[in-house]
This record gives C-alpha cells, sequence and structure tokens, in this order.
C-alpha cells in the first residue's frame, strides 16, 4: 500500500490547514516533524473527547489505545519514509481517523439544524460553513431519516432529502431495503413497504425532535435498472448505467408542516448550463452516517459503537466531474472525499462554494480510500422533471 503514502502526505494537513505534513516530512528542521505529529494527535484526542461529551457515550477503551497506536506508528513512517512509506491496512485506519479529525474530512453533528463551530475537527471550514448558516440551516432540516422498525438494531435504512412538496428523494437500494420483496421493471415499481416506515427529520445530538416524523405514503417513482453486462468490473453489485433513486411521498400529519423542498441543480439552468458540479467545487453531505459498512478505514466506528444514527454534516470537495469517471456510460456521476458510512446512502450532496443551498448530487455508494459516488443532478433532470418545478426562463 505504499501509494497511499503520497496521498496521504497531501492529504493530511497541520496548524488549520496552514503547514502540510508533506511540508513536515520534507523540513529540515529536527523539530519539525514531532511538532506535525504531537498537534494530529492532540487533535485526535481532542475529537474522541467532544464525541463523547456531546453523546454521553464512553469510548471501548482498547480501541481508543489501538487507534492511537495505529496513527502514531502510521504519522512516524510518513514523516520517516515519506512517499516511500510503506503503508498497512493499520495504518490507513489510524490515518483516516486522523483525516477525520484534523480539520480535513470531518463530521460534524447536526444540533438546532446547524453544527458547533468550534467543533475541534471543523478546521478552516468554519468559515464557509458559518458564513453561510441560515442556508445550511435550512438544508439540515429538510434532510431526514428512513426509519424502518425492522431494521435491527438501528432503526432505519438509510437518509431522504426534500425534492418537492411532501416529496422526498433517496435512493433505490434504500427503497429496496424497507420493501424487500418490491420489484422494478422499466422504472415501473411494484411492491408493498413495509409497517411503520417513515421520514425522521429529527434525531439530532442532544435532542430527538419527535414532531418531526412523517409516514411514507407511496413510491412516486424510481431510477431505472442498469444493464447487466454494465455491472461494475470490481465493485459487484454496483452498476453505473442504472439510476440508484427512488422518490417517496411522504404523510402528512395535522399541524405539522412538510420541511421545504431544497432547491436541485438543473442541467437546463439557463444561467449555469449544467455546470455547477465542477472537479475542485467545494461541497457538503448532511446524512445519518450509521451501519459499520463504511467507505471508511476508521476505527470510529469500534471506538464509538453506540454514536449512530444521528444526523452529521460533513465537508469536502468534488473530485471528478459527472463525465469524468470509467464505466460510466451515461456520464451521470460524480466523485466526492466527503467522510461517509453506510447510512449516508440516499445523502444530499450541496454546494458550499456558491449559495450553500443547492444540492448538486444524490449520494449512493463509496469504497475504501476515499472513492464515493453521487448521482450529479444536473445530469439527470429529465429523470426528475415529474417532482422539479420548472425551470426558470
Amino acid at each position: 500500500m505504499s501509494g497511499d503514502a503520497r496521498r496521504y502526505l497531501d492529504l493530511i494537513s497541520t496548524g488549520g490547514g496552514q503547514r502540510t505534513l508533506a511540508e513536515s516530512a520534507a523540513s529540515t528542521a529536527g523539530n519539525a516533524a514531532p511538532a506535525a505529529k504531537t498537534e494530529l494527535i492532540e487533535r485526535l484526542e481532542a475529537e474522541l473527547t467532544y464525541v463523547e461529551t456531546k453523546t454521553g457515550v464512553v469510548g471501548d477503551q482498547a480501541q481508543t489505545k489501538a487507534l492511537f497506536d495505529h496513527a502514531g506508528a502510521a504519522l512516524d513512517k510518513l514523516l520517516g519514509d515519506g512517499t516511500a512509506a510503506t503503508l498497512t491496512e493499520a495504518d490507513v485506519a489510524g490515518l483516516e481517523a486522523v483525516v477525520v479529525t484534523d480539520g480535513t474530512r470531518p463530521v460534524l453533528f447536526v444540533e438546532d439544524d446547524f453544527v458547533d463551530l468550534l467543533a475541534p475537527s471543523i478546521g478552516a471550514y468554519a468559515a464557509p460553513i458559518s458564513r453561510l448558516s441560515e442556508e445550511i440551516r435550512t438544508v439540515c432540516r429538510s434532510v431526514g431519516r428512513v426509519d424502518d422498525p425492522a431494521a435491527a438494531p438501528l432503526g432505519y435504512q438509510g437518509t431522504a432529502w426534500v425534492v418537492g412538496e411532501g416529496l422526498v428523494a433517496t435512493n433505490f437500494h434504500v427503497l429496496q431495503a424497507i420493501a424487500p420483496r418490491g420489484t422494478r421493471v422499466d422504472g415501473q415499481f411494484t411492491g408493498r413497504l413495509n409497517p411503520g416506515v417513515a421520514v425522521h427529520f429529527g434525531h439530532e445530538v442532544g435532542r430527538p425532535w419527535p414532531e418531526r416524523r412523517f409516514p411514507i405514503r407511496r413510491v412516486v417513482a424510481v431510477g431505472r435498472e442498469g444493464s447487466p453486462e454494465r455491472v461494475h468490473p470490481v465493485l459487484g453489485g454496483l452498476n453505473f448505467d442504472g439510476l440508484d433513486l427512488a422518490i417517496l411521498e411522504l404523510e402528512p400529519v395535522p399541524g405539522r408542516p412538510f420541511p421545504p423542498p431544497l432547491p436541485v441543480a438543473r442541467g437546463d439552468d439557463p444561467v449555469t448550463r449544467g455546470g455547477l458540479a465542477t472537479a475542485g467545487r467545494g461541497v457538503y453531505l448532511v446524512g445519518y452516517p450509521g451501519n459499520e459498512q463504511s467507505t471508511t478505514r476508521t476505527l470510529f466506528t469500534s471506538i464509538f459503537a453506540g454514536v449512530k444514527s444521528y444526523k452529521r454534516l460533513a465537508p469536502g470537495r468534488i473530485t471528478a466531474a459527472a463525465g469524468d469517471l470509467a464505466d460510466d456510460p451515461r456520464g451521470w456521476i460524480l466523485a466526492h472525499d466527503v467522510s461517509t458510512l453506510g447510512g449516508n446512502s440516499g445523502s444530499a450532496v450541496v454546494d458550499l462554494d456558491a449559495d450553500g443551498r443547492s444540492v448538486l448530487g444524490l449520494h449512493f455508494a463509496g469504497q475504501p480510500e476515499r472513492q464515493n459516488w453521487a448521482h450529479a443532478l444536473e445530469r439527470i433532470t429529465t429523470e426528475l422533471a415529474a417532482v422539479l418545478p420548472a425551470a426558470a426562463r
């Protein structure tokens, strides 16, 4: 895994992003490298303490010790050997935890529809998040958890967000989980939802928001299946030729207004001309990371086994625009580097560089070593036409 060394040297930052670990590794100053390691370990420790304080869940001591051992050993390798460092699976697990806590790719608790701007791991993201606070509050308010009483032990299957009045968007594979005997043919769904399924727009750390739950009434639309010959050559079960999308209608609840629909980036917008979701663009993802099927090789899910299903916000960047990925015959998938977990399926990928509220993508999958995928909404405007308002002209 020596190829990971360059990536982590470039990725991990210290001193609020002012000095990279690569610079520390290359420095001739005798104390630069130890100082870099010390700061990163201190940030990791601060985040663990913060999570314990926020949630009341005490981390597993044995796993915590293992994490610090792995992180320290991996940082020693990077600072000693630079790009020639050979990293083991344990090293990468430690480095992924460092990345989550050093301000590079934080995963922040949502509380009262916003995040704590003083969270230890927020790093340089505090400034853009603060600048767009009202817009981000609106987005957080309109992202919910797809609850399913049959989904033991967590009680939910993924994430959904409001795309129209009383309508939410999620992944088709999330729908499959709450309607396990359902089928789709030519974009039409047939099946029955599990009893008691709902979308819950609360369940934030510190407050349950019980009044934000709406039962799911029916399936409005689903994305088309991909051709069997287009199944991903490496990641079985993924098919970039298909559209991992489901639109669900919610049941009205008297005295409880639906959260507002989020604006969706459109391919037919005469101003942006479908060019918002470009490589390098800052984005953030709001969703409910939960199960251990993580796209991040971090030990946090082991240390904090009870910290699951809370609404979280995670910033990052688009790493590849739609049309630039291999095995994407329709050119409707973008890649991003936001830290995600299994429960994030169906999350909204939202613009962080401009208006702070336009949804650019629908997250649907990822794999270790920070390759995450979302359907670029500008590329599926036609498929969403039935639920989107008419484009401005």
